[in-house]
């Protein structure tokens, strides 16, 4: 997609497509509807143009491959598809995706604020969603130098090309499964968070690298992921404006997708601590996972051992930071679990709050032999 359309309508049959699939949220689709979309997806799927790159970002999640559930309800393939229009970029990518998710979610508050009630707590979250694309503004992109994302988004804005691949970015990723407006909330989240566990594990790899090089940038690169790591507790704190009540509203329609599913968080967590063994359980259940409990993923090097063994203070100080913010994270995500899940089963077939309390804490991992997995890529989108 490399000129932007006169408009930002999407072309030929992609508008019919998209209102299909907006009405009543995915769950509401007829047999009929679902039979076309898996039509029209194998079509544009043959095809190579503008409009059948859209359409088959509209319609893969109808595809007959074997995609995970996770995957066909977060519609993370239209990430990666923006983040490969930047590929010797990919920091700036991924800011520019977070900002176009958060402010679409920003949009959809505002628009449904007149109709909303005090308890579906619009004013709060609109409040909040303000606080944390001020502090994505502010992430530093470069590594060593001084532009941040503010000016990468600000940029952005002028250039037709950019606002049209946002469009599509946007609109081909926020189809709801139900037709409550608060799943949004929800989708949005899921999305930004994994743009965060991309990031955080983007700088963790370079990072990790530099230190084995003696670079000069590696205590540079460890203050980058200590400030990337903030992101899953700022998305966590809009995505409390989601009462219990209001989630369990839309919650039995997102069916078996499950974040225990996601690559991005586990290979996230890879690279920071190593093989986690106690996770075999749920990579087992999942066939896209099991490349996590084989070589070479299974012994990368992780960063914990690369800043123990450098031995440097300002390095160890630098990954003792991003571990309590992590920690943090993890002791959020598991509250979130008791409190909007009690004594229910989790999503994806896993025990709920009680499977999100043995992760908490990452000290007692068993090492594991570790390999330099030569021509092993680390540092891309992954989803399924």
């Amino acid at each position: 997609m490399e000129t932007a359309p006169a408009s930002l309508q999407f072309p030929g049959r992609c508008d019919e497509v998209a209102q299909i699939q907006e009405r009543a949220g995915r769950e509401a689709l007829t047999a009929g509807e679902r039979d076309l979309l898996t039509k029209l997806y194998e079509e544009a799927y043959s095809e190579q143009s503008a409009a059948s790159e859209v359409m088959r970002l509209l319609t893969r999640s109808f595809s007959r491959e074997p995609i995970p559930q996770y995957y066909r309800y977060a519609n993370l393939h239209v990430y990666s598809w923006f983040l490969d229009l930047h590929p010797t970029e990919p920091v700036a990518g991924a800011v520019l995706a977070l900002e176009a998710t958060l402010a679409d979610l920003d949009e959809v508050e505002r628009r449904a604020a007149p109709r909303l009630t005090e308890s579906d707590n619009t004013e709060e979250r609109l409040l909040r969603l303000d606080v944390l694309r001020e502090q994505v503004r502010q992430l530093r992109v470069e590594t060593g130098g001084s532009t941040t994302a503010g000016e990468i988004i600000d940029r952005s804005r002028d250039d037709e090309l950019a606002r049209w691949q946002a469009s599509v970015l946007t609109r081909c990723s926020g189809f709801l499964a139900s037709g409550d407006h608060h799943e949004h909330m929800f989708l949005r989240a899921v999305q930004a968070c994994e743009l965060a566990f991309y990031l955080i594990r983007y700088f963790t790899v370079r990072a990790r690298t530099a230190i084995g090089r003696d670079d000069a940038l590696a205590q540079a690169l460890m203050a980058q992921l200590s400030q990337y790591a903030e992101l899953p507790n700022h998305i966590f704190h809009v995505l409390k404006t989601l009462t219990p009540e209001l989630f369990l509203t839309f919650r039995d329609a997102t069916g078996e997708a499950s974040a225990v599913q996601s690559l991005n968080y586990h290979m996230m967590e890879l690279v920071i601590y190593g093989y986690d063994a106690r996770k075999v359980e749920a990579y087992t259940k999942f066939d896209h996972l099991y490349e996590l409990t084989v070589p070479p993923l299974r012994s990368v090097r992780p960063l914990r051992d690369a800043v123990l063994e450098a031995g440097v203070p300002a390095l160890t100080e630098g990954f003792a930071e991003v571990e309590r913010t992590l920690l943090t994270w993890r002791g959020r995500h598991y509250g979130f679990g008791r409190r909007y899940l009690p004594g229910m089963e989790g999503s994806g077939g896993t025990e709920g709050a009680g499977y999100l309390r043995r992760f908490v804490h990452k000290d007692n991992l068993v090492p594991e032999p570790i390999t330099t997995a030569p021509g092993l890529d680390l540092l891309g989108f992954a989803f399924r």
